[in-house]
């Protein structure tokens, strides 16, 4: 294998082991709506993009302000099928923490005799993610042809996160550790359960790694034909996918190009090249293609309808209660949004960001950090602005994975400016370090992640061992193949971005200037006990777009912080 595909391959595979620690390991139809999706995925092949239709009355949604009345389509499947999502129908072990999912072969005998050759689904997004899954249940049938609807979007989420994080290694090496950040538990298992959720959040993900290597490449770099070619790809499938892709993307492009400058040059000469043209004119087509299906089609299967005493206010107010709950749904609230995410996994996981977050703000300038603050408000802020005023006629039913396409722009922004800052001065060696620690931080948490979801299905998580070697409930590959794959994936992932994260060569001609600062403004490294102030270029005009000078000083710090954390961590492994 050329090297040039060493690092591509690897990666694809190390996500793909991931993912398929989530399609092969849990419970079928476990997933929040994944029966619906199935059963629309293996419609879609068969050519049925609609079919007759009848309304579901959801009781007492007036009086909750949740989703409105359903209207189910029903669709013509084969027997196999749907005998299948009868007999992993996952009501008997929903919201039920105390059940383990083997109580589907009692619960359910009743709905397996009585299948027949039809099944209904209110779900009606856009066919092509449904196109791209439900190929397998043409070739397989039963639970065989659901597994591979798994497994196909196991490969398309691979192949997303791959690209992400090769792109960032080849820019900047260590910067790539902001898509790991960006990867969460939650992003990767809706990537791997037949949910169109995954392909918007992982096409998100690829769309800020591309865009902001392209943007930051000097001309004439290598590998710009190929970030074109990703963001347009990526972009593209981001409008289509879901109705909000539009509204992601144009945030995406604002954010990037917001931490940019001296832009008007560079952008004058890629605007007219024909990849920008035919960009442009791919992108053009997504957008017509998704507003005429969003316009002439019911694509969440509901009956919009006001409920009686419902305001704006209120609205508003219902949903800021319910933000904690949303941001941890972003990191790891899997299954039908009953599975919590263990205190652990968020501690470090969403320590880890904050670090990184912290860190690329102190080392940033004015504009970069205008941008993460207004991010990170965006994507407090949006969630509540949308619910009040589309709670309206939809009650309220934002959950936290509807905001990752936004939320995982921020560690990959942060690690970008992070990392860039710092390369090529004194503290070079920084983002290596980083890189270690971070990594290891985060692989430690997916790993509780994947244990305590499993342990969940296995036997419940109210009683019982922290591992049950005698499980009630066991995935097909058997559970040690299910810790395995999660264990290959992090560990491969860790190797990769260690060995990328090579560090810079230092420019001793600009050895203790701030990162980006000019020659003209010195910082005052001859005096060790030297005040802050002491420390900070003389001058600095308006608009201008160096690194942060307050946080000069504290990169030393850093350096023994980040130095003492990695020697605890390897106390650990040894």
């Amino acid at each position: 294998m050329r090297a040039s595909y060493f690092q591509p391959v690897l990666a694809f595979l190390a996500f793909l082991s991931l993912a398929l620690s989530w399609s092969l390991g849990m419970p079928l139809l476990s997933a929040a709506d994944e029966p619906e999706h199935v059963v629309k995925a293996a419609a879609v092949v068969r050519g049925e993009f609609s079919g007759p239709s009848k309304v579901i009355d959801f009781a007492g949604w007036q009086h909750t302000y949740t989703s409105p009345d359903f209207l189910e389509e029903t669709y013509r499947l084969p027997h196999s099928l749907v005998e299948a999502l009868a007999v992993h129908d996952p009501q008997c072990y929903m919201f039920r923490m105390d059940v383990a999912a083997d109580c589907t072969v009692s619960a359910n005998k009743a709905k397996e005799l009585h299948a027949q050759d039809s099944a209904t689904s209110h779900m009606n997004y856009f066919p092509l993610y449904y196109a791209a899954v439900g190929w397998p249940s043409l070739i397989f049938s039963g639970d065989a042809a659901i597994y591979g609807m798994r497994i196909a979007s196991s490969v398309i989420t691979a192949l997303m996160l791959a690209a992400a994080f090769t792109t960032s290694i080849r820019r900047r090496g260590a910067a790539a550790l902001g898509v790991l950040a960006a990867a969460t538990p939650e992003a990767v298992y809706f990537g791997a359960v037949v949910n169109p959720s995954g392909l918007e959040i992982s096409s998100a993900l690829l769309a800020w790694a591309s865009l902001l290597s392209l943007v930051r490449a000097e001309p004439g770099a290598s590998g710009i034909r190929r970030d074109r070619i990703m963001f347009a790809v990526s972009a593209a499938v981001l409008i289509v996918v879901r109705p909000l892709g539009p509204v992601w993307l144009a945030v995406i492009v604002a954010a990037v190009l917001g931490t940019s400058t001296g832009l008007r040059d560079r952008m004058g000469r890629t605007l007219r090249t024909p990849g920008a043209r035919w960009t442009s004119g791919l992108l053009t087509l997504s957008l017509i293609a998704a507003g005429i299906w969003d316009l002439t089609q019911n694509t969440m299967g509901m009956t919009p309808e006001t409920a009686p005493g419902y305001t704006l206010a209120k609205g508003a107010y219902l949903t800021m209660f319910q933000t904690p709950g949303f941001l941890a749904q972003m990191l790891g609230t899997i299954g039908w949004i009953d599975v919590r995410v263990p205190t652990l996994t968020t501690m470090f996981w969403y320590g880890a960001i904050a670090a990184l977050l912290l860190l690329s703000l102190v080392l940033g300038n004015r504009r970069e950090r205008v941008v993460l603050l207004a991010l990170t408000a965006l994507i407090v802020l949006f969630p509540i602005a949308f619910e009040a005023y589309a709670g309206t006629g939809y009650g309220i039913g934002w959950q936290g994975r509807y905001d990752l396409p936004l939320a995982v722009g921020l560690p990959i922004l942060g690690a970008e400016i992070l990392v860039r800052r710092l390369s090529g001065t004194a503290w070079g060696a920084v983002p290596r370090a980083l890189s270690t620690t971070f990594g290891a931080t985060l692989a430690i948490a997916y790993l509780c992640e994947v244990w305590w979801a499993w342990r969940r299905y296995a036997q419940g998580v109210v009683t019982g061992p922290l591992v049950p070697l005698h499980p009630q409930w066991s995935p097909p590959i058997g559970w040690p193949a299910t810790l395995t794959l999660a264990t290959a994936g992090c560990a491969a992932l860790l190797i990769l971005l260690r060995s990328s994260s090579r560090i810079a060569p230092v420019d001793h001609s600009n050895t203790g200037k701030i990162p980006g600062a000019g020659a003209t403004d010195p910082i005052r490294t001859d005096r060790p006990n030297a005040r802050p102030a002491d420390r900070r270029p003389a001058s600095r005009g308006r608009g201008d777009p160096r690194v942060g000078d307050d946080g000069a000083y504290l990169v030393p710090a850093l350096v023994r912080a980040t130095a003492t954390y990695d020697k605890w961590l390897r106390d650990i492994v040894h």
